[in-house]
């Protein structure tokens, strides 16, 4: 009896997992992600929902609730690790479309890779319900694992692995703020079904690894979904919405002794690049701009955003005098890459300092807008004043 209700519990907490997952698939949409992004993290999470049914399957046959037998443990035993082979299949696929700044025949190498390792498992895990390489039933028909099962741990270990550092690897390579945390994200799938697979171990009957599986799959999920919700798709920063919430929270704690200051960043003429260069040209402009005033945001623990079209908006805990010169010193080494590509871009900024918590987000905004337009006259004075 003791037994039975270990088992009801594990199908139990595998069905609220089921659920969970579910969710997942019907939030996954192409509004967080492109078409073929989505099509395999839902894959993904089908073929976890298939490995969940599978496995309660096996708890409530072992546990005598449903009727069972040899063949059908071999059967759900089968399908869980083929189902878990496919989810790392899925998984690896979706990482690779999520990285997207990889050469065609790069990415078709690294699915080929994936595909293989998947396909080989499957017919090993298929090929084991006859010959028992990975698992066999014993006379007691208990499911017990092979010697065999190392290969399985191999190659679904390979395909993490590989997936997880090269997605990390890339991270490195990208600029974008949003896409940097999510190229790390993969790792977790290393990291935390291995524990769980260990606490497992420790502790038999128990659900750990369907939790562990989960929790890596809903992290990536929530990441995504925010990433989408709060950054700013072209420039891969903070976007407006995001901004407003930060600079509530810095208004809600500022003083006298503990003041910041708001800076509003646009970029001069930008329309004109657009005009003469092609909206091309006027997007690679804006995320030169993004990137640079990243840097710098970086560099002092800052907080930067789009605010819109061509504006940005840098808050940081200091006032700069030298920041328009900063940012466009800055934005002058990265144009260096792409000279050919882009016209001169320069910028203006105009900025206030709030030592207060009695002003709104929208009155530092105004004021900060306020010197940027002195500054663009300025700008448009000494322009005219050089085409003369």
């Amino acid at each position: 009896m003791e037994d039975t209700a270990i088992y009801i519990s594990y199908a139990i907490t595998e069905a609220f997992c089921i659920c969970f997952a579910l969710g997942i698939i019907v939030k996954s949409n192409k509004n967080v992600g492109t078409d073929l992004q989505m099509k395999h993290f839902r894959g993904m999470s089908m073929f976890f929902i298939m490995y969940l049914i599978s496995d309660s399957w096996w708890a409530l046959g072992q546990g005598g609730i449903i009727p069972f037998s040899r063949t059908l443990n071999k059967i759900s035993s089968a399908a869980g690790l083929v189902s878990v082979s496919l989810l790392t299949l899925a998984w690896c696929i979706f990482v690779i479309y999520r990285i997207g700044n990889i050469k065609v025949r790069k990415m078709n190498v690294l699915k080929g890779m994936h595909y293989s390792a998947a396909a080989v498992d499957c017919i090993l895990i298929i090929g084991s319900v006859f010959n028992d390489f990975y698992f066999y039933i014993d006379e007691n028909d208990i499911y017990q694992l092979s010697p065999g099962y190392n290969v399985h741990l191999i190659l679904i270990f390979f395909q993490l692995f590989g997936s997880g550092v090269f997605s990390f690897a890339q991270s490195f390579k990208n600029t974008q703020v949003k896409m940097k945390k999510e190229y790390r994200l993969p790792l977790l799938f290393i990291i935390l079904p291995a524990a769980a697979a260990v606490l497992e171990g420790m502790l038999p009957l128990s659900p750990i690894v369907p939790l562990g599986t989960f929790l890596p799959i809903h992290l990536a999920f929530l990441e995504i979904q925010n990433s989408e919700i709060y950054s700013d798709a072209l420039t891969g920063l903070n976007n407006r919405r995001s901004m407003e919430l930060f600079l509530q929270d810095m208004i809600h704690n500022s003083s006298e002794d503990n003041s910041f200051c708001v800076y509003m960043i646009d970029v001069n003429d930008f329309k004109l690049v657009n005009d003469k260069f092609g909206h091309l040209a006027g997007d690679r402009a804006l995320q030169l701009v993004a990137e640079a005033i990243h840097k710098i945001s970086d560099a002092n623990r800052g907080f930067c955003a789009r605010y819109g079209g061509d504006e940005f908006v840098l808050i940081m805990s200091k006032p700069d005098e030298d920041l328009q010169k900063t940012v466009q010193d800055e934005v002058n080494i990265l144009r260096n890459a792409c000279a050919d590509l882009l016209p001169q871009i320069s910028i203006s900024a105009g900025f206030t300092i709030c030592n207060s918590s009695s002003v709104t987000a929208a009155q530092l905004i105004a004021q900060a807008d306020e010197k940027l337009y002195v500054q663009k006259e300025i700008y448009h004075g000494r322009k005219k004043a050089a085409e003369n």
